[in-house]
């Protein structure tokens, strides 16, 4: 048996963002974001993982297993809390890809990366395109920050959740950093 859940969270500009998780063979293996631009029910979430008869939704609250440390993680996230997520992970996807989602998961909370820099740090310097496409194929966005990853001139691009909401990422993570830096000096 496969599970999902889901958590809802703030961020610092008051926007309310609900994520929808998915563990299968004890990874964390999809996350999708409800956003105005996209919105997403559990029904059509269940529809996106295919066969919704082999999905259980997780009980929660016992504060055990893979998808309560997920929520709680998120949580911590959207709190300002975590700066990064420490959960095993599926990746479904060619060798390029996955080294391009390993590489986005060692840009640090609060900062952005071009495109052309990820190529480069993966060793692929002219793989730029490639790499926007690897981005664009990231099942589990936020846990592996695609939204830290903008254009060559310093401008937002693409993102599943829509801009808007990869705005407010950003925005928010530096919020959380600000506070945090107000804080704890």
């Amino acid at each position: 048996m496969a599970f999902w859940t889901q958590v809802s969270g703030r961020l610092s500009g008051g926007e309310t963002l609900r994520l929808f998780l998915a563990e299968r063979e004890g990874c964390l293996w999809r996350v999708a974001m409800d956003t105005s631009e996209r919105p997403i029910t559990g029904d059509g979430f269940l529809k996106m993982l295919g066969h919704p008869g082999r999905w259980e939704r997780w009980p929660g609250g016992t504060g055990a297993g893979l998808m309560d440390a997920a929520v709680m993680q998120a949580e911590e996230y959207f709190s300002g809390r975590l700066l990064e997520f420490d959960l095993p992970l599926q990746f479904d996807g060619t060798a390029f890809q996955k080294s391009v989602w390993k590489q986005l998961q060692r840009i640090p909370y609060g900062e952005t990366l071009s495109y052309g820099e990820v190529a480069v740090a993966i060793g692929k310097p002219k793989a730029v395109r490639a790499v926007g496409a690897a981005n664009g194929r990231n099942h589990l966005p936020i846990v592996v920050p695609c939204h830290r990853v903008i254009g060559s001139d310093g401008k937002l691009t693409g993102f599943g959740g829509g801009m808007t909401l990869k705005q407010s990422l950003l925005k928010h993570e530096a919020a959380m950093l600000k506070k945090r830096e107000r804080l704890f000096g």
